[in-house]
């Protein structure tokens, strides 16, 4: 309930005279299991799914796609579908783990709206009245959704072609609707008539960001870092006006708590200021990770002034050659320098966040992330011992998964075994470090993630099997006669990939010669 596209499509939608939206969310483990055939029902009127003349799903993470399933399958509708009859309700998708790879779900989604609400919002309800028009065929009303909105990709236009060996060869395309699709894109231009930032539209305790108004401040970032997706889907990076940011302060109630999303590349003069604002109406603010190269002593008062107990970091790497091939740009010095500005500043604790498994990686790399923070410890124990009080260190880490529409998307994913071998070089080095705590990820659960992420439409019937009949995805794979290889391997440059049916900004071009440099770090 705190992602800030749901909060926007339900709000958009419900400002529309003639439409009602609901909400559903995921039913907890125990409604599941005591009402296993009983249907999901909306937090509103209490209806079932199936009810609704329209089914929009909003899917952050590839995890969700289970849930798709699960969904529909509660609901008693047709899964797949080709199979959906005219009076089934049309089902869409959106969201920004479908503007990466929408292939795995596609078999069970009639269309994906790709892009920013702001830009698809009005056409889409314009073309309500002929989308839920049960005197249309769902064919025709479908097309008339592409025909009216930006950024509609209907995956039944289209049929992936393998070769004997498995691998794509392209597309058969069934009717004349362009291919690739190219999402659609909002840029907030000063002195046009201009929608407000998103933000929180209802406050939930229940919430991932419990009571908490977030808004966002910049979508995108422009730093380029190899390994992150949101970085190259969200091309160009959008600065919001402050006009903008002010009318949704306007809407701000119920809570004192205030988070900002989007700090990576927002200028450090205007967040600063925004803070000071801020600070001096009461509010607490909260903040997303830093970039240590942009912390400075003002930004630190401010977030002593918010009452900021923890303040996170990534370095992603420990080591320079590492971070070099990640195109992170951040240097050793940069990194101790803003750990000592923060606890110096009144910041006690630190969260550090670090990835295994990268290209190239090397044992010793891995050991070169415990020297870092055995470092940022020396930099920062005689502060707390001067106050009496040693902060923690907090290193959260998480296997490294290649994905879509980054320079990365051809690399390998590390096998199991030795993601396994570095957490053990890891939990012994960092065992001896004082006031340190260790977070690890699951790296069963990133495996898998590496398969989705980079997945085409064979991998429908394993997440069907995985969803409906509660199997480990290792059998359901083999059940459906895949490999992990198929989707784990390293990707061949020149051959297409399963996402290119979409077409972002960020050009194919750019993101291998991103690639062949991260490649040319590796041997400097």
């Amino acid at each position: 309930m705190s992602n800030l596209g749901l909060q926007s499509v339900y709000a958009g939608l419900n400002a529309c005279d003639r439409v009602v939206a609901e909400r559903f969310f995921v039913p907890g483990e125990r409604y599941r299991e005591s009402n296993n055939h009983l249907p999901w029902l909306s937090e509103e009127s209490r209806r079932p799914l199936r009810d609704f003349d329209l089914i929009v799903f909003s899917i952050s993470f590839e995890s969700d796609y289970q849930n798709v399933i699960k969904a529909l399958d509660a609901a008693g509708l047709s899964l797949r579908a080709k199979g959906r009859r005219d009076q089934e309700p049309i089902v869409l998708a959106g969201g920004i783990a479908t503007q990466i790879n929408p292939e795995p779900i596609a078999p069970f989604v009639d269309a994906f709206l790709l892009g920013d609400l702001e830009a698809i919002e009005g056409p889409l309800i314009s073309c309500l009245h002929e989308l839920t028009d049960q005197g249309l065929s769902r064919p025709e009303r479908l097309r008339r959704l592409a025909d009216t909105v930006p950024g509609v990709y209907i995956p039944s236009e289209y049929r992936p072609l393998y070769d004997t060996s498995g691998d794509l060869i392209g597309w058969d395309q069934e009717g004349d609707l362009t291919l690739p699709v190219l999402p659609a894109i909002f840029i907030p231009r000063p002195g046009s008539l201009l929608p407000p930032v998103p933000h929180t539209r209802i406050l939930s305790p229940d919430s991932t960001f419990s009571n908490m108004f977030l808004m966002e401040l910049v979508r995108g970032c422009g730093k380029g870092c190899r390994f992150c997706a949101a970085g190259f889907v969200y091309r160009p990076p959008r600065r919001w006006p402050l006009e903008c940011i002010n009318a949704a302060l306007e809407e701000l109630k119920g809570t004192d708590r205030i988070g900002l999303v989007g700090l990576e590349f927002l200028r450090r003069k205007d967040l600063e200021r925004l803070c000071v604002r801020l600070l001096d109406r009461g509010l607490r603010l909260a903040f997303s990770s830093l970039r240590a190269d942009d912390i400075t002593q003002d930004f630190v008062r401010l977030l002593r002034a918010s009452d900021t107990k923890v303040a996170t970091i990534a370095p992603e790497a420990g080591s320079q050659r590492m971070r070099d091939i990640i195109n992170k740009n951040l240097d050793e010095d940069a990194i101790l320098g803003a750990a000592e500005m923060l606890v110096s500043g009144g910041i006690p604790n630190l969260k550090l966040y670090f990835m295994l498994g990268l290209p190239t990686e090397t044992d010793e790399d891995v050991e070169d992330i415990t020297g870092l923070v055995d470092k940022i410890q020396h930099t920062i124990r005689p502060i707390g011992r001067s106050r009496r009080h040693l902060g923690i260190i907090t290193v959260s880490v998480t296997s490294f998964v290649p994905k879509a529409w980054t320079p990365m998307q051809w690399a390998s994913a590390a096998e199991e075994s030795v993601l396994r071998h570095r957490r053990q070089i890891l939990q012994r080095a960092l065992h001896h470090i004082p006031n340190v705590r260790l977070r690890l990820d699951s790296v069963r659960e990133a495996r898998f993630q590496a398969i989705v992420s980079r997945g085409d439409r064979r991998l429908a019937p394993v997440l069907e099997a995985i969803a409906l009949r509660g199997i480990n995805w290792r059998q359901a794979i083999r059940e459906a006669r895949l490999s992990e290889d198929m989707f784990c391997r390293t990707r061949d440059l020149d051959a297409p990939l399963p996402w290119e049916v979409l077409r972002h900004r960020v050009q194919r071009r750019y993101l291998e010669a991103e690639w062949k440099r991260a490649i040319a770090a590796d041997r400097v």
